[in-house]
């Protein structure tokens, strides 16, 4: 009797065996749709203030007398932060002064001689009439003359040394050139301000506005273009996303040493975006990856799982009539969990996403 049940449930076990791996394995399919889709390109970038004034020591016009302003003072454009001293301009403008003084003084010396040679001339004229007055005193009159045009040519020479001396004695004072914040402030370490190496003394900032600086590659420039809209995300601010716009794209390239055996060198070009919205928690230096749009339209797509590669040839799997068949596949862009499928695919087809590690061409499977 125990024998006869036994039998019983291992015929009934094979039945269910066979009901349910007769039919294939499961797998999961989707069918081909019209999305919208985009390409993006990804690149490093490092976020800069939009706007900002760095001043370096400046030996050749004059040394730091004093700062007016310190770290974390907002400042207006045109505010006089820091003054210089220049002992060699101010000898320079007390000798100035001395050329001038003494140049209007032989001018007027000058006037005065003139007009007492008019005066001679119209005593002269009375005793020997007006022509023979004006033939003697002729030559002294010239040499007068010239003498007036050089003098008037050494006062406007000195004026206009005292023009560029004013120019030179104007920078004495360092003045914002924008409205910000000061951002550091500190004497140099010496007090001639001397060294090729030399830290600013001043940096001043406008924190309401930060760019990302990147580096585009020459084909990547091919694709990109001011106005295009970027997001960036940061390490250091995990969580969050800003968006942006690209405002500059260089002309020229910025050359980088590719460390290749033959000496050529990267092509790379500077690309500036401007960040939007509340930047407050990002600072200058923060280190960000720049997403940029470079494509979007209307597309026949797919969940990018659903695509496999057989080297370069794109393949997927369509199921019919029970069974998988593999199908090569033409691809367009890629964007986040989808594929572009340009040929391949029809609309209808159960094209399978997700299924065994097995899958091959022939195999009967059983959609879930």
């Amino acid at each position: 009797m125990l024998s006869v049940i036994s039998l019983i449930v291992l015929m009934i076990s094979i039945s269910v065996y066979r009901q349910v791996f007769a039919k294939g394995p499961s797998v999961k399919t989707a069918q081909i749709k019209q999305e919208e889709i985009s390409s993006l390109l990804m690149i490093p970038g490092t976020v800069k203030l939009q706007e900002e004034q760095i001043v370096y020591p400046a030996p050749d016009k004059g040394e730091l007398k004093e700062l007016l302003v310190e770290e974390g003072q907002t400042v207006k454009k045109g505010t006089v932060l820091a003054k210089l001293q220049n002992p060699q301009l101010d000898l320079e403008i007390e000798q100035n002064k001395l050329a001038i003084e003494s140049a209007n003084l032989k001018i007027n010396q000058l006037d005065k001689k003139i007009k007492e040679l008019k005066d001679k001339e119209k005593t002269l004229g009375d005793q020997v009439g007006k022509e023979e007055a004006k033939k003697q005193i002729a030559p002294e009159q010239e040499q007068l003359e010239m003498e007036k045009k050089l003098a008037n040519l050494d006062l406007k020479q000195t004026s206009l040394q005292k023009d560029m001396i004013s120019k030179r004695q104007a920078e004495l004072e360092i003045k914002s050139t924008i409205d910000g914040v000061v951002l550091s402030a500190k004497k140099p370490a010496s007090t001639s301000m001397e060294g090729t190496m030399s830290e600013p003394i001043l940096h001043i900032g406008k924190l309401e506005g930060m760019t990302a600086a990147g580096l585009l590659s020459e084909y990547d420039t091919l694709k990109v273009s001011s106005g295009q809209k970027v997001m960036l995300k940061s390490d250091a601010v995990s969580g969050q996303e800003w968006q942006g716009e690209i405002t500059k794209i260089a002309i020229l390239p910025q050359q980088i040493q590719a460390g290749m055996q033959n000496g050529s060198q990267a092509v790379q070009y500077p690309v500036t975006v401007k960040i939007s919205g509340d930047t407050k928690e990002l600072k200058p230096g923060f280190q960000v990856i720049m997403e940029i749009e470079t494509e979007k339209r209307s597309a026949m797509v797919l969940p990018i799982d659903a695509v496999h590669d057989d080297g370069d040839k794109p393949f997927v799997f369509i199921v019919k009539d029970g069974k998988a068949h593999k199908q090569k596949v033409k691809t367009g862009i890629t964007s986040g969990e989808k594929i572009e499928i340009l040929e391949g695919v029809a609309k209808g087809d159960q094209v399978i996403v997700s299924g065994p590690d097995n899958l091959k061409n022939g195999l009967e499977v059983t959609v879930k």
